[in-house]
């Protein structure tokens, strides 16, 4: 074995580096740990938002904080080394710690680093408007500022400009100079670099050329067992000679475990890649080490006999030696081949590749549910999974079956990249082991009981937890399984959470308080034709209703009642009522939902066209008011004042200039000199809050169809005598639909107005026909920073169109600074007459034949034993085995 086992080498080498010198780079681009966001979430300080996905989008200051940034009470680690000055700062959303990103948000704030003369400090940053021309940063005077964009300005992503990285990031460098004071411990000084005109996203700081790695190679360990057969792969591919450039970098230790006194998972963790050769056999009494180190360090097992001993599947021989690729896996770097000539056999046009020239490849089988079964396949022989990777992104395990039962003549020569490429990949994915998340323990309170619900920043936890006062381990904590019950009082939950590849979180715990919670309020509908009057009543007398038509349960989504809402479309309104705790806390009914029709209601669901403001088309807009009049009068008027004198005054001929945009993508924007520009605003759901864009009422947000974006119809330029221009600007269609149709639109602005109009001859300014109307938010209030935030209410509208004729569409500038966000044209299509297809129960069943089986399921897919109040989906089994279903409405 000894005179075998450098040769290793040549196969298990990628070169990486370790840090070992003090921190001096920080890239926001890596994101932030599992730990960060636990604490991020469970400080009051910071207000965490997550993707569609679950994952981590961002956290946002919800307090003026300077110095080092913490969150619950420990320094956030991405952040560590650097402070913040106090200027510029407000009572919140000051920093946007993001998954790719760091924001300041406004201008004056400052970052301060700790240097020495003569040091360099580099900032790729990027304006956070797009648009945004005086926004940038500067350094104070022990700095000088020696390379990047003209002023240190970061121009917005769509102002053109050549000098950005691929990222769109800028790269400012500054160098402190030399001769300047130090006063502190190393000859140290503190600089500061300010943030100018607004926010900035920053992606990376670093002083001088950053942290420098030791160079200390790669640590591989090659796991073998010198009382058995070894693999031959080693000098099958040594034959090649692909890596001798590399070997020299490689820190290679051999464990043999013949001889190995001990081994345990912390040992095999302070390698970077932990390789099982085939010569391991199963009955090897560390083989519950190997097991147990999966996912905690990059694993290369080349051993697929051993699955069954670990209880992770069974091998099966195959009767090919040849692997079959999945398309999806042919672009993996598993399969690469920069490391090798040109001439190497690769995976052919029908995704086969040659693992063996002679002989036939043993692959492996595992049941539904265990530990490998939802893997990653990379390849498959005869059907039989062969190639896998395990936990792709952390510590990442590859299974490559090249055993010691496969000789080393039998390997196809297209092979060759394979195991070079594995141990690459590999390496890449080494990450410290740190520990889970602490759950997040969720209460939510029943009339005398209260429900549990845990959750973790960590994806893929489990959660163990105890009620009895104890500390819960995976081994003595109850599995969690969804959300339980607890009806006794004095209990506190104490939860852990467990992630594979981490190791177990601190114990997260919650005192469980019982409540006398109302029950749900009764929902009650007065219909009429063209409008439904919903009235929800409650239990008790001082109980507070909220309702929705989102089917959420919370509050800040909701409306809260007062009066009965009138509706105009069918939708299906959700509703709670409850009461306060003495401590604030809001105490829930559980919700009821009840579809609400609408008699004689024009059901127009199927979108045939829709206007977004989130468009990339409309990124660019930026038009700016001109004088609307020219200097040439044609008429005089006269005029009276507030004190009864009159006088004539002249009236000027309109400029009647047009600016156009049409990004061809259906609509246009046109205007006569009202300004239109493209605004980047995030639409958010939380009814009445002033701090964003969200709904003035539940209704308007009743299709949670509204998109992120808007096109602004801002100020207008006044006339020679100063009036005010007339507005002019407007959205229209290039695209022409049939009547009949509804027009709905989404629109923010306080009191600000718009008209909708159709015409089937654009070319005719007196053909357009007015036929509704568009508001933004009619309700003044002030945001938690102090300003007005009316401005962000949006509102739904909907026109409705009732000719039959080929008609464009335009939404157009009436009043105020009106931002349309969207607007959908909507007919009655398929989605339409599937919903008016609904059938009154009592009306019997028309099919033929004897129903044997009848299943009812509410709309939600609940299995029911009679029909209910609402939408039933029945199920009808007949005597011939025919299946039909229909959807039936009691009223």
């Amino acid at each position: 074995m000894k005179k075998i086992l450098p040769l290793i080498a040549l196969l298990l080498v990628c070169v990486l580096s370790a840090s070992a010198q003090q921190r001096k780079t920080w890239n926001f681009r890596n994101g932030v740990s599992d730990e960060t966001i636990s604490n991020l979430e469970a400080d009051a300080n910071w207000t965490v938002t997550k993707k569609e996905d679950g994952t981590f989008n961002q956290a946002v200051d919800a307090a003026k904080m300077s110095g080092e940034l913490t969150a619950n009470g420990t320094v956030i680690e991405e952040l560590r080394g650097l402070k913040f000055g106090t200027g510029g700062l407000k009572s919140n959303n000051n920093y946007i710690i993001g998954s790719n990103k760091f924001r300041f948000s406004r201008a004056s704030e400052s970052v301060i680093l700790r240097v020495v003369p003569g040091q360099t400090i580099k900032i790729k940053a990027r304006s956070a408007n797009s648009t945004a021309t005086n926004r940038g940063f500067t350094g104070d005077d022990n700095m000088e500022y020696v390379s990047g964009p003209a002023g240190g300005i970061c121009l917005g992503a769509n102002v053109a400009v050549e000098d950005r990285d691929e990222n769109g990031d800028y790269t400012l460098e500054w160098k402190v100079k030399e001769g300047i004071e130090t006063t502190l411990e190393g000859d140290s000084v503190d600089v500061s670099i300010k943030v100018a005109g607004g926010g900035l996203d920053v992606s990376l700081i670093q002083i001088d050329e950053g942290d420098v790695k030791e160079e200390t190679g790669t640590k591989i360990a090659y796991i073998f067992d010198s009382r058995n057969p070894d693999d031959g792969l080693r000098a099958s591919m040594l034959n090649q000679g692909v890596l001798a450039q590399v070997i020299e970098d490689a820190a290679l230790t051999e464990i043999d475990l013949s001889s190995a006194a001990s081994m345990t998972r912390e040992d095999l963790e302070a390698y970077d890649l932990v390789v099982i050769g085939g010569s391991v056999t199963k009955d090897s009494p560390f083989l519950q080490t190997l097991k147990e180190a999966i996912a905690y360090v990059p694993m290369l097992n080349l051993n697929v006999n051993l699955y069954e001993t670990w209880g992770y599947g069974i091998p099966k021989a195959t009767t090919t030696g040849m692997l079959d690729v999945p398309e999806a896996m042919r672009s993996s770097a598993l399969y690469a081949d920069n490391l090798f000539t040109t001439g190497m056999p690769g995976i052919d046009e029908n995704g086969q590749l040659q693992m063996l020239s002679s002989g036939n490849i043993t692959g492996w089988t595992a049941e539904e549910g265990s530990y490998f079964a939802d893997d990653q396949i990379l390849a498959t022989a005869g059907g039989v999974n062969v190639i896998h990777i395990h936990n792709a992104k952390r510590n990442a395990y590859i299974m490559l079956p090249f055993g010691n039962d496969v000789p080393m003549t039998s390997f196809g020569a297209g092979v060759g990249r394979i195991v070079p490429n594995a141990v690459s990949m590999l390496c890449k994915t080494k990450m410290q082991v740190t520990n889970a998340a602490k759950p997040a323990i969720t209460l939510t309170y029943r009339n005398q009981y209260t429900v549990v619900s845990l959750s973790s920043a960590t994806a893929g936890c489990k959660f163990y937890y105890t009620l009895d006062g104890s500390e819960p381990t995976v081994e003595t904590g109850t599995l969690y399984n969804g959300p339980f019950e607890v009806h006794d009082a004095n209990v506190t939950v104490k939860a852990i959470a467990k992630a594979d590849g981490y190791n177990p979180s601190a114990v997260q715990e919650k005192a469980i308080a019982l409540y006398s919670v109302s029950a749900a309020p009764a929902i009650s509908l007065s219909k009429e034709s063209g409008k439904t009057r919903i009235t929800l009543t409650p239990e008790n007398e001082n109980d507070v209703i909220y309702y929705n038509f989102r089917g959420s349960n919370d509050t800040l989504q909701c409306s809260r009642y007062s009066e009965p809402v009138e509706v105009i479309k069918h939708v299906t309104i959700t509703a709670f009522a409850g009461q306060f705790a003495e401590d604030g806390t809001f105490l829930p009914s559980e919700a009821v939902e009840e579809l609400v029709d609408v008699q004689d209601e024009k059901v127009r669901m199927d979108v045939i066209g829709h206007f977004t403001g989130s468009s990339a088309d409309w990124s660019t807009l930026k038009t700016t008011a001109y004088n609307f009049y020219t200097e040439e009068v044609i008429d005089t008027k006269e005029v009276t004042n507030d004190a009864g004198e009159t006088s004539e005054v002249n009236v000027y001929k309109p400029a009647d200039v047009l600016t156009l945009m049409d990004p061809g993508n259906g609509w246009e924007f046109k205007t006569y000199g009202q300004v239109g520009q493209f605004q980047n605003n995030q639409i958010t759901h939380n009814v009445l809050n002033f701090d964003a864009y969200n709904p003035q009422t539940a209704w308007d947000d009743s299709e949670d169809e509204a998109t992120n974006h808007c096109v602004q119809f801002g100020g207008r330029g006044s006339n020679i005598d100063g009036e005010t221009d007339p507005a002019s600007a407007c959205i229209q269609s290039t695209t022409l639909y049939q009547g009949p149709f509804d027009v709905v639109t989404y629109a923010s602005g306080f009191n600000a107005t718009g008209k909708v109009y159709v015409s089937a001859d654009t070319t005719d300014v007196n053909s357009w026909v007015e036929i509704g109307d568009v508001s933004g938010g009619t309700i003044k209030g002030t945001a938690s920073n102090g300003k007005d935030g009316s401005s962000r209410i949006w509102r739904k509208a909907i026109a409705s169109y009732e000719g039959t004729d080929l008609v464009s569409v335009k939404v157009a500038s009436a009043s105020g600074t009106l931002n349309l966000f969207d607007i959908f044209i909507k007919n009655a299509g398929e989605k339409s007459a599937e919903y008016t297809g609904i059938k009154d129960v009592t009306t019997g069943n028309e099919a033929a034949g004897e129903v044997v089986r009848t299943m009812i399921y509410s709309i939600n897919g609940t299995q029911l034993g009679k029909v209910a109040k609402g939408i039933n989906i029945i199920k009808e089994v007949y005597a011939n085995g025919t299946v039909k279903t229909r959807k039936v409405m009691v009223k």
